[in-house]
């Protein structure tokens, strides 16, 4: 390979495990039809297993994968991180991003 790049498989292992409990603020996912992001799900973090790697927003998986599986990579801004892999709960292979949280909870207030 003359002037190629090798190919990047994302983050390592390591450093997935060390996401382990990050908290998210929100998840999106591109919809290939309309091209526009859709919210997949809000306020959850990011848990990371011996095997699987899942992203969990107000108790539902926004998507489960299998580390060995997964292609993941952080944003050029450090603001969340792009996920990609076979979901294991629909058995379709999805791409989400999901946004950390800066680690503030917002309360609603009646006034």
């Amino acid at each position: 390979m003359l002037f190629g790049k090798k190919k990047s498989t994302g983050m390592d292992i390591k450093s997935l495990r060390a996401l382990d409990g990050k908290a998210v603020k929100y998840v999106t996912e591109r919809d290939s039809e309309s091209y526009r992001e859709l919210k997949v799900g809000e306020e959850g973090a990011i848990n990371v297993s011996d095997t699987e790697l899942t992203v969990v927003c107000t108790g539902v998986n926004a998507i489960r994968c299998s580390l060995s599986d997964v292609n993941a990579a952080e944003l050029m801004n450090k603001s969340g991180i792009t996920i990609k892999g076979t979901d294991l709960d629909s058995g379709t292979v999805r791409s989400v991003i999901a946004y950390y949280s800066d680690g503030s909870v917002s309360a609603d207030r009646k006034r």
